[in-house]
């Protein structure tokens, strides 16, 4: 990446869930104006949808994103992001940022696609980060210059907790951040409506049983003890006659998930 250009205006290759939950905590937080954001994507409904709610920039054409962009945010599915790269890589200059929130596919994959000393990120975001409260790993590409490092740390920050991992380990945080909302949030969603059955309106169902699992979960971070033994803290337990059974449940589909993963990852190469 050639050193020396300020970042200044950002597009998005991409505005699905994930993409679009990026680009509204950016907005909301004023880290950057409205006029100075392109949002692309391939499926012009969507633009419509982005543009009425966001009042941003967008084109269907991804390579006017990659030339809009000090930094291009590229968010599509694993299988479309060679394509893509492919697709960008004349319209993009050696002194712009790509940031990569793609699962599975390598550093080395979109540099060797590129052929261009661009400076890249990945990053395995997570769907919390919509209200600042993101859990998201991140690893350098090789051509990333040091103001390169200080925006893309500058713009995790804004999406909450933010750490630089390895990045063969890149696929174990996909299971454990990236996914890990689903596991709690089927179990969230059942107890909130078992409140209303009770009697409790929505949002009293709603606030005890998101503030019980924001506080389960700074116990879990601040308390130095197993968490079986925080469990054991409780003296009523529901759940201990089938923990087992849940807890084999969860520890299969998870060794499932992996095997998954690796498989993708060696068929993108």
């Amino acid at each position: 990446m050639v050193m020396g250009k300020m970042i200044k205006k950002i597009s998005f290759i991409g505005v699905g869930a994930m993409g679009s939950a990026v680009l509204e905590r950016l907005i909301d937080v004023s880290f950057i104006s409205k006029d100075s954001v392109l949002a692309c994507d391939i499926d012009q409904n969507r633009l419509d949808e982005i543009k009425r709610k966001f009042n941003v920039g967008t084109s269907i054409d991804n390579r006017d994103a990659a030339r809009f962009g000090d930094a291009v945010i590229l968010a599509v599915p694993p299988k479309q992001t060679r394509q893509v790269l492919e697709e960008i890589k004349d319209s993009l200059s050696e002194d712009k940022v790509l940031v990569s929130l793609a699962a599975l596919v390598s550093i080395r994959v979109i540099e060797e696609t590129l052929k261009l000393h661009v400076g890249v990120t990945r990053v395995m975001p997570n769907i919390p980060s919509l209200v600042g409260e993101g859990f998201n790993v991140f690893s350098f590409g090789r051509y990333m210059s040091s103001e390169g490092k200080k925006w893309v740390r500058s713009f995790l920050k804004t999406l909450g907790e933010y750490r630089e991992v390895e990045e063969e380990k890149m696929e174990n945080y996909t299971i454990l951040s990236a996914m890990g909302p689903t596991y709690f949030l089927p179990f969230v969603d059942t107890l909130i409506k078992f409140g209303v059955d009770q009697g409790l309106s929505y949002e009293e169902a709603r606030t005890a049983v998101s503030s019980t699992l924001r506080g389960t979960a700074e116990l879990v971070s601040k308390v130095d003890k197993p968490v079986e033994d925080l469990k054991n803290m409780i003296g009523t337990q529901p759940l201990k006659a089938r923990e087992q059974e849940l807890r084999s449940m969860m520890e299969t589909e998870l060794n499932r998930i992996c095997r998954q993963l690796k498989t993708a990852r060696e068929m993108i190469g």
